[in-house]
C-alpha cells in the first residue's frame, strides 16, 4: 500500500501545471456543484435553442470518406449491427444481452456491473458506430431499425440528467463519453436525417447541442493526452453541426496546441502507443477534412496530420497490423491500412500500395527497425514514458519484436483490460516483455491502473546498417540497483541480442515471448529452442550464447481487450552479473 501511495505521489508530481489545475478544477466542481441549490441540468437545457438547422453536409461527406476507408471491415460492422438490433451489446469482447435491441438501456444493473471502460463506450452510444459505418443512404435503414435507435435516445433523455445523486463529471457525464455521444449522433443525423421524423430529428439535435455545451465547459485539461484530442474533435464536429463558431474555435485551438505539444519530431504521438497514435491521427484527419470543407482550414493541423500519417508508414510492420505496444490492441482503432486510406482520401500521399521503406526508424519516438529482408526486428529503445502522461506506458526497455516472412514470431503482450488488478499489472510489467528483468521488482514504480513513477534516462546509439545499443541505470529506493546494456546486431546467420548486466546479489532473466500461432521446443542441452508453425515446419531458432541456459514456459497474450491466449515464453537465466546472449535465426 505504501508503494501505491509513493507511486501516486510521484505520478502527481510529474503532472504539468495545466493538468494539476484541471484536476483541481474537476475535483472542486464534482464536490461543490451537486450540493448547490440549483438545477444544473436545467441550466444546460436553457442554453439549447428550441430549433436550429444543423449543417450536416460536411459531416455527411466526411462520414462517407470513413466508410470507404473501412470497406475491408464492412462484414464485421454489418454483423455488429445485426447483433445490436437483436439486443446484444458488445464492447471489449464482453456482451450484455437484452430481449431485443429496443429494450437496450444504458443503466440497467448488468450494464452498471461492467468495467468503466465498457460503460464509457455504452454511454457514448458506440453501438451506433457500426450503423453509420455501413450505410450512407437513408433508404438503407428500415423504419423498424429507426424506431429501435429512437428508443435508445428516448431512454437516455428521460433518465440521465446532469449532476444527479451527488455526481458531476462522473458516471454518465464523464467528458470522454460525452465526446462519443456528440460524434455518433451527429454522424447518424448527417446520414439519415431525411428518413427521420421531425420529433426524432429535434431530439437528436437538442441532445448533441446539450452535450456540446457541457463539453465546452469541461474540457479534460486535467487528463491531457489523447483525451484532449477527443475533446477537440467533438467540439469541431459540434461547432460545424450546430453552426457555433465558439466551439469551432475552441476545438481548433486544442488541436493546434496538441500539434505543438503532443508529438515528437518524427510525427509520433508522445504516449508512444501505436493504437492511440492511430486514434489521434484519425481525429486530426477528421478535423482537417471538416475545417477545410467550410474554408476554415489550418496549415498547422494539416502538417501535424501529415507527419502523423508518415509516422504510421514508417512504423508499419510487414503484416500491416500495429505492434501491440503500450496498451495497444487490435480492433479498437481504425486498422493501419484504413487510416492510410483515409489520409489519401483527404489529399495526403502515402505508401499504402508499396513496400515500406526498410530504413524507417523513428529515433525521437524510440522505435527502430533492423533488417531489410524477410527477417525484421523492431526495437523499442526509449524512455519508458513521458513523465506527465504515464497512463498507457508499459515497462519494456530495449524490447524486441520479430517478423519472419511477414509473420509475427516474437511479440509484445497487448493488454487485457484497464481495470486495476493483477492482470493489468502483469501486462504493463517488465515480465511481459521481450527484455531483461533484474531481481523480482520493476525498474520503475507501477500501481493502480495508470500510475507510473520513475525514469531510466537511457542512452541510445544507432545508425542505419549498424548495431543498436541501449544502456541505462536503475538506482532507486525499493528497486534492485543495476545497469543494463542491450546490443542488437545483424550477424551472418541471424540476429544477435547481447545483454550486459551489472548487478549485486540479484539474478537476471531475458525473456522472448512467442506468438501463439507457433510452438516452441527446447533441446536436451537447454541451449536451443526451435519455433515451429502450426504445420510443424521450423521457422526460427534461438541459441543461447556462452553457456547461458534456457527454460521454456507459458505466458498470456492479449491481442484484444478481454481476450487471452496462451503462448510459449523462452527465458535465459543468470544468477549474477555478466552477459545474457542469444542468436535468433530464420530457418528456411
Amino acid at each position: 500500500m505504501m508503494t501505491d501511495y509513493l507511486t501516486l505521489a510521484g505520478t502527481a508530481l510529474n503532472k504539468q501545471p495545466r493538468q494539476l489545475f484541471g484536476i483541481a478544477t474537476r475535483t472542486l466542481k464534482s464536490s461543490v456543484l451537486p450540493r448547490l441549490p440549483i438545477d444544473i441540468d436545467r441550466r444546460y437545457e436553457r442554453q439549447v435553442p428550441e430549433e436550429f438547422t444543423p449543417r450536416i453536409k460536411p459531416i455527411r461527406d466526411n462520414t462517407i470518406r470513413l466508410q470507404k476507408s473501412t470497406l475491408n471491415k464492412r462484414e464485421i460492422y454489418e454483423r455488429d449491427v445485426t447483433a445490436v438490433l437483436n439486443g446484444n451489446l458488445s464492447f471489449l469482447n464482453e456482451t450484455v444481452s437484452f430481449e431485443d435491441g429496443e429494450s437496450i438501456s444504458v443503466d440497467v444493473p448488468r450494464v452498471i456491473e461492467q468495467s468503466l471502460h465498457w460503460k464509457l463506450k455504452c454511454w457514448g452510444f458506440e453501438h451506433l458506430k457500426p450503423i453509420w459505418l455501413t450505410a450512407h443512404e437513408p433508404s438503407e435503414i428500415s423504419d423498424k431499425e429507426i424506431a429501435i435507435h429512437r428508443s435508445w435516445l428516448d431512454d437516455w433523455i428521460e433518465d440521465h440528467p446532469i449532476a444527479t445523486d451527488s455526481q458531476y463529471l462522473r458516471r454518465y457525464w464523464m467528458p470522454h463519453s460525452v465526446c462519443l455521444r456528440i460524434l455518433n449522433w451527429a454522424r447518424y443525423d448527417s446520414l439519415f436525417a431525411s428518413q427521420l421524423d421531425e420529433t426524432f430529428r429535434r431530439n437528436i439535435r437538442r441532445f448533441v447541442y446539450k452535450n456540446a455545451v457541457f463539453l465546452s465547459d469541461n474540457v479534460e485539461h486535467g487528463v491531457g493526452g489523447n483525451h484532449l484530442i477527443e475533446n477537440a474533435v467533438a467540439l469541431v464536429v459540434a461547432g460545424i453541426y450546430a453552426n457555433e463558431p465558439a466551439w469551432l474555435r475552441q476545438g481548433q485551438q486544442i488541436f493546434e496546441q496538441a500539434g505543438e505539444e503532443q508529438f515528437f519530431e518524427d510525427g509520433g504521438h508522445i504516449e508512444r502507443s501505436p493504437m492511440y497514435h492511430l486514434i489521434v491521427c484519425q481525429r486530426f484527419l477528421t478535423a482537417v477534412d471538416l475545417l477545410e470543407s467550410i474554408s476554415e482550414g489550418s496549415k498547422s493541423l494539416r502538417e501535424t496530420a501529415t507527419d502523423g500519417v508518415h509516422f504510421i508508414e514508417r512504423l508499419r510492420p510487414p503484416d500491416d497490423q500495429i505492434p501491440l505496444l503500450n496498451d495497444s490492441v487490435f480492433g479498437e482503432a481504425l486498422p493501419l491500412t484504413s487510416c492510410l486510406e483515409y489520409a489519401q482520401s483527404i489529399g495526403i500521399e502515402t505508401n499504402l500500395h508499396s513496400e515500406p521503406d526498410p530504413y524507417r526508424s523513428l529515433p525521437e519516438s524510440g522505435f527502430f527497425w533492423l533488417g531489410t529482408d524477410d527477417s525484421q526486428l523492431l526495437i523499442t529503445a526509449h524512455e519508458i514514458t513521458v513523465p506527465h502522461l504515464p497512463a498507457h506506458a508499459h515497462v519494456h526497455p530495449g524490447q524486441v519484436c520479430l517478423w519472419i516472412g511477414g509473420k509475427r514470431i516474437l511479440t509484445d503482450t497487448g493488454v487485457f483490460e484497464y481495470s486495476a488488478g493483477t492482470t493489468r499489472q502483469r501486462d504493463r510489467s517488465i515480465q511481459s516483455h521481450n527484455t531483461v528483468q533484474v531481481g523480482t521488482l520493476e525498474p520503475v514504480r507501477l500501481a493502480s491502473s495508470f500510475w507510473m513513477w520513475g525514469t531510466l534516462d537511457p542512452e541510445v546509439e544507432f545508425s542505419e546498417g549498424s548495431p543498436l545499443r541501449m544502456a541505462y541505470d536503475v538506482n532507486g529506493i525499493g528497486h534492485p540497483t543495476y545497469t543494463h546494456e542491450r546490443t542488437v546486431e545483424r550477424v551472418s546467420d541471424g540476429w544477435q541480442i547481447t545483454d550486459q548486466v551489472e548487478c549485486k546479489n540479484e539474478s537476471a532473466l531475458s525473456r522472448f515471448h512467442v506468438h501463439p500461432e507457433y510452438s516452441a521446443t527446447l533441446n536436451s542441452t537447454d541451449q536451443y529452442v526451435t519455433i515451429e508453425d502450426n504445420e510443424g515446419i521450423p521457422t526460427a531458432e534461438l541459441e543461447a550464447l556462452e553457456g547461458n541456459k534456457m527454460t521454456l514456459g507459458t505466458a498470456p497474450y492479449h491481442p484484444e481487450y478481454g481476450k487471452e491466449q496462451s503462448r510459449a515464453v523462452v527465458t535465459l537465466h543468470r544468477e549474477d552479473s555478466g552477459m545474457l546472449g542469444v542468436i535468433l535465426r530464420e530457418l528456411n
